[in-house]
């Protein structure tokens, strides 16, 4: 049960208050008094009074109480208090309360609550049902969901639209899609919430076709049977048909816009996330926090640097700071497109962290190769008290990799699971093998590799042959050339690095052998490789061997000229990192 205050401590609350209304209001009085207040401190006063006058003996007064301490003030501790002092609680009164808890993100104590009333016998109403099938949608449990459309069907209650939209959703959410499909088709009278349930449902269960048919066959939509189409769309990764649906949108809001901008950045798309939320302020829709979140990952995937001091301006403006969430994307942006030193002033200026903050921190920190930074930054997090996870390690790792110091790292790769009790994943198996190759420990990443309690990734073979290209090492082993082979059926970059290793150790006959195996594979470089700049808030992309930017032609006439200055200056190119291609 919630913690209960102590009552000696609320006592004082009420020899102290002011009183808002005479001893001897009425009931409608105190409702409209109730109905004005939304923090706790204010529903004290109130409550004090009724204590005082005797009213919070009536039920009706009480429950009351309950539901502005639980759904107005969200405070479920005082709720619960006010509730056990109830005489008689009816099934308004317990109702409330699992409103309260639901209220309160807690659906397993909504339906622990449920529970209770059953055994004291008290009969459930329409809203009570209601909130105990959100209930089993928000903690899915298939035979309680039936067991509840049982008792709805020998009251009577299933003919009832909202009970059947709430029962489809919880069959959804249960993955019984068959289920939900017989309730729709049973249900007489469905409104266009039954039907945008319908299509929520079949996206999470996995069945877009279904979720398009429906959508087609629509008697009306409204604006939520959009967004949960281009919503359904994106979380599957077809962006493409997200955004044509939301281009045929007649109108939009802001979920909308948030919908398919977070579509464009999960997806690596960031750029056009840039275009279309350029498009959406152009529109005069201001975004919410969420979509500013959304555009400082972005941001901080095309290192758009001046967008992202734009948003942040935009930020302060609004008065859209102290939001943790907000806060965390914005020390991210900035570590990202490498302003260290800003990214240290947001994160020291946040009043509150949480772990994703002190991540964003280490991660930045990491990749910049700010190794005993980001080492010392760890200590400060751990000193205070916060936790770390696997995403913590992996930046410490990393950190570990660009100091060099393989003590520490297998320091630290033995403290995930020796003290925090955190089972390594196959990125924390790369960053060991990357810190070891690193320094030419060859042997030892193919032991780590050998002795992995996984099937080692591209990233990790790519790491190991990487280190053997740069060390002159070509005793891969057939052990290992048969791992990739298996591996990499679609990405052939590992075969091309093996391939150049063999090359530049003139093994012709093991290059020949590499790329039979590629061509039988049907393996090509299918996406070139490609790096972005921004320069006056445009993204400017450069694809390899590609000539068709604007301004082609100074580009290359600027390389000549660095070519000819690093010529002048006695650098030489090192033949071990020049890479072959597949078709030499």
């Amino acid at each position: 049960m919630p913690h209960i205050p102590l009552f000696s401590s609320f006592w004082r609350q009420i020899t102290t208050v002011t009183t808002k209304f005479k001893s001897k209001s009425s009931y409608h009085q105190t409702l409209s008094a109730l109905r004005s207040c939304r923090s706790t401190e204010d529903l004290k006063k109130i409550h004090a009074q009724l204590i005082i006058t005797g009213q919070i003996k009536d039920s009706l007064t009480a429950t009351k109480m309950v539901e502005s301490y639980a759904v107005s003030a969200r405070n479920i501790d005082y709720a619960f208090w006010v509730f056990v002092g109830i005489d008689s609680p009816d099934s308004y009164s317990w109702t409330t309360m699992i409103r309260g808890f639901l209220e309160a993100k807690n659906p397993e104590k909504a339906l622990e609550f449920y529970g209770l009333m059953r055994q004291r016998g008290v009969e459930s109403n329409k809203f009570t049902f209601l909130f105990v099938l959100k209930a089993y949608g928000l903690r899915p449990s298939y035979q309680g969901g039936r067991i509840v459309h049982g008792k709805l069907a020998k009251v009577g209650f299933c003919s009832d639209v909202f009970i059947r939209n709430a029962l489809i959703h919880m069959y959804l959410k249960s993955g019984s899609i068959g289920d939900a499909h017989l309730l729709f088709d049973e249900t007489p009278n469905t409104n266009v919430v039954t039907w945008n349930t319908m299509i929520v449902g079949c996206f999470g269960c996995g069945d877009t076709d279904r979720a398009r048919r429906l959508f087609d066959e629509m008697p009306e939509r409204n604006i939520g049977s959009w967004n949960a189409i281009v919503r359904g769309y994106s979380m599957f990764g077809h962006v493409d048909i997200a955004r044509s649906l939301f281009d045929l949108m007649p109108e939009r809001d802001l979920v909308s816009w948030g919908s398919m901008i977070s579509a464009y950045v999960q997806n690596g798309r960031a750029a056009e996330a840039l275009e279309l939320f350029k498009e959406m302020m152009l529109a005069g829709v201001s975004p919410d926090s969420l979509i500013i979140t959304s555009i400082l990952s972005a941001c901080a995937q095309m290192g758009a640097l001046e967008m992202g001091k734009w948003i942040h301006a935009y930020m302060k403006k609004n008065k859209l700071r102290n939001d943790i969430f907000l806060d965390t994307a914005l020390v991210d942006m900035y570590a990202k497109c490498g302003c260290i030193d800003t990214a240290f002033e947001v994160f020291n200026s946040m009043p509150q962290k949480n772990l994703c903050s002190w991540n964003a921190m280490l991660s930045g920190l990491a990749i910049h190769g700010h190794g005993f930074a980001a080492l010392e930054l760890f200590k400060i997090m751990e000193s205070a008290g916060v936790g770390p996870n696997d995403i913590t390690f992996v930046a410490v790792l990393s950190a570990c990799s660009h100091i060099g110091s393989v003590e520490e790292g297998w320091k630290k790769f033995n403290q995930m699971d020796k003290e925090f009790n955190i089972t390594p994943k196959v990125e924390h198996y790369g960053c060991m093998v990357d810190i070891l190759c690193r320094q030419g420990l060859i042997s030892e990443a193919k032991e780590l590799i050998r002795t992995m309690p996984m099937v080692p990734n591209v990233v990790i073979w790519g790491a190991l042959l990487n280190a053997c290209k740069v060390h002159g090492y070509t005793d891969i082993g057939e052990d290992v050339v048969g791992s990739i082979r298996k591996l990499v059926s679609e990405d052939g970059g590992c075969l091309v690095l093996l391939s150049n290793i063999f090359a530049a150790k003139n093994q012709w006959s093991e290059v020949e052998k590499m790329r039979k195996m590629m061509k039988e594979m049907g393996i090509e470089k299918k996406i070139p490789g490609y790096s972005s700049i921004e320069l006056d808030n445009v993204i400017h992309e450069f694809f390899a061997e590609d000539r068709l930017h604007a301004k082609w032609s100074e580009i290359s006439a600027v390389i000549e000229r660095l070519n000819t200055h690093l010529e002048v200056e006695g650098y030489e190119v090192n033949p071990l990192l020049v890479l072959y291609s597949i078709e030499d």
